[in-house]
């Protein structure tokens, strides 16, 4: 795939073995190690390396990685391969907004706005990334949004921007939001492209909001590899795996019973601050804790009965285009995890 000009793309590479760079009220950036920032050393915080001033450091005050980073060059941007990751097939869809419609229509949701809702929906800026984010993002939504049973693709893209699309620097996503970027808000600054700061995947590095008519071409990859195979199940996990896909099942049931009310209400339910006459917030709200609990247990059994030399060869092994292998093993055993529970608790 090229660039519209018909030159190669670009690649560029940030590994997953990086640190972090944290922001300072004295205006500097200090840089902590990936082990430090998982660890959340001393409590978190950690010591400007300009003014000595101490930092409660996140993602709150996660600053750019790479001062220099080539995608604030507005000529480069254009020019570089993005990715992205989704569980829709023909991503970027020319018929996301007929589903989408459809898709609400099917789930009896009725939105008090619903012309706005459709819209505000329908109409937001696509995101790219770089390989790292993009596979980043893909993990988190294995992790945190009950989608690893569900068939990933990577893309890797090629847009075609024209001078002065795109904002100068950068828009960093603690201040000002770039999540829920709009078409209509690109059509306001006269822009088809803002380049923000990632601060939830590949923390520190720049991304792309585009409008869907930037994209020039893509390529798709199937994420996992199918030549990468599942290890088998230990047996002393099958029970531990059959129940946590029951409190899967009870936790989603209980869910659709209440799903017709905000999840804000829903929480404010749970803690009994608005009424819930017949319980079902606050057994919903168990139910989801108690499935947490029982896959925070499980996580720890796998660890246990798979160390990381046993499946080795199994690992989110992905290939790059430029023929690189990127791995992370504790994502993989998540991956595994919700393999397995998808399946009801059976090997494939």
């Amino acid at each position: 795939m090229e660039n519209p000009d018909r030159t190669p793309l670009t690649e560029r590479s940030d590994g997953f073995n990086y640190g972090y760079a944290m922001n300072c009220a004295c205006g500097e950036v200090s840089v902590l190690s990936a082990e430090d920032y998982f660890a959340e050393a001393d409590g978190a915080h950690m010591k400007c390396s300009h003014c000595g001033a101490n930092i409660h450091f996140g993602i709150a005050v996660a600053a750019l990685r790479d001062p220099n980073d080539p995608a604030l060059d507005d000529d480069a941007v254009a020019r570089f391969a993005w990715y992205h990751t989704s569980t829709e097939a023909d991503w970027p869809s020319t018929d996301y907004a007929r589903r989408f419609v459809e898709d609400m229509e099917q789930a009896d949701h009725h939105p008090m706005n619903r012309d706005h809702y459709v819209s505000f929906h329908t109409t937001k800026a696509l995101h790219l990334g770089t390989y790292e984010t993009a596979i980043e993002n893909m993990l988190r939504r294995m992790h945190d949004e009950h989608d690893g049973g569900e068939q990933f693709y990577l893309y890797r893209v090629a847009i075609r921007l024209l001078p002065g699309r795109i904002n100068s620097g950068y828009r960093d996503e603690n201040h000002d939001d770039a999540a829920q970027l709009t078409t209509a808000e690109l059509d306001r600054d006269d822009l088809d492209a803002v380049r923000y700061l990632n601060v939830h995947e590949g923390t520190g590095v720049l991304s792309l909001a585009v409008r869907p008519n930037v994209i020039a071409a893509v390529q798709r990859t199937a994420l996992p590899l199918h030549e990468i195979a599942l290890p088998p199940v230990p047996q002393v996990l099958d029970r531990d795996i059959e129940t946590l896909a029951q409190a899967k099942d009870e936790m989603e049931q209980a869910q659709a019973k209440i799903e017709s009310i905000p999840h804000s209400r829903r929480r404010m339910m749970y803690f009994g601050v608005y009424d819930d006459p017949d319980g079902l917030a606050k057994k919903a709200g168990d139910l989801e804790h108690r499935y947490f609990e029982l896959w925070n247990q499980l996580e720890v059994a796998v660890g246990r009965e798979l160390p990381a030399g046993s499946i080795e060869v199994h690992s989110a092994r992905l290939q790059r285009s430029d023929g690189q292998l990127e791995e992370r093993e504790p994502d993989c055993r998540c991956r595994w995890i919700r393999c397995e529970i998808s399946n009801n608790g059976r090997s494939t």
